[in-house]
């Protein structure tokens, strides 16, 4: 008895033919065939993007990543060589010249990470809106060059009306920097800055509440 086996992974097919003079085979060639299939699955249900549809993209993302990545690996080259240039530079006998080394060592080795960490710590690389619960994901990248992920709703937003350095909005108290031009729907960018709200044209207090105060 002839069995075909059919394995489709994705958009590739590979066709099999077994020969099985057993029934009872085919049944395992099924069941293994069903476990692979509920695998895969599995694999691509983790693999799912945060949140269910993407509304916003930094475009200098890819840039802020490798310059981090850059400054970590230049920290752990510098943090591995700093004994041998202090032994080198003792060994002149210069203590001007070994203060030198070590300074100008020591500022690309921890000064420079912390300072672009500080910088782009605010930057948001990615939103993510989840229609049913009304929730936002914003992400940035931490120290380490790794995703960190901030959710949040609408309620959840402070605009400051004078904004820090870098510093666009605050969600869950939490300093974020966003564009609207690089929202795929401007509506979205409306909506968490408050503009979709009724504007307050209030100048001040008037003289009959000053009064009644």
């Amino acid at each position: 008895m002839i069995r075909l086996c059919l394995k489709q992974f994705g958009n590739e097919s590979k066709l099999a033919v077994l020969a099985l003079t057993d029934p009872s085979k085919s049944l395992k060639c099924t069941s293994t065939f069903n476990s692979i299939t509920r695998k895969y699955a599995i694999k691509l249900k983790e693999e799912t993007p945060i949140g269910t549809e993407k509304i916003y993209y930094g475009t200098l993302t890819p840039q802020i990543k490798a310059i981090k990545i850059f400054s970590l690996c230049t920290s752990i080259a510098g943090i591995a060589i700093q004994p041998m240039l202090i032994r080198e530079a003792s060994s002149i006998g210069s203590t001007s010249l070994l203060v030198a080394i070590c300074s100008v060592v020591g500022f690309f080795t921890f000064v420079t990470p912390i300072l672009l960490h500080f910088i782009t710590k605010k930057y948001v690389t990615e939103i993510y809106y989840n229609a049913e619960t009304s929730t936002y994901k914003a992400i940035t990248i931490n120290f380490f060059a790794t995703k960190r992920i901030h959710e949040f709703k609408v309620e959840d937003v402070f605009v400051p009306d004078v904004p820090g350095m870098f510093t666009t909005m605050h969600a869950n108290g939490k300093p974020l920097f966003i564009e609207a031009r690089f929202f795929n729907n401007p509506l979205h960018y409306a909506k968490i800055m408050g503009y979709d709200k009724p504007m307050d044209f209030k100048l001040g207090e008037t003289q009959e509440s000053k009064n009644q105060k």
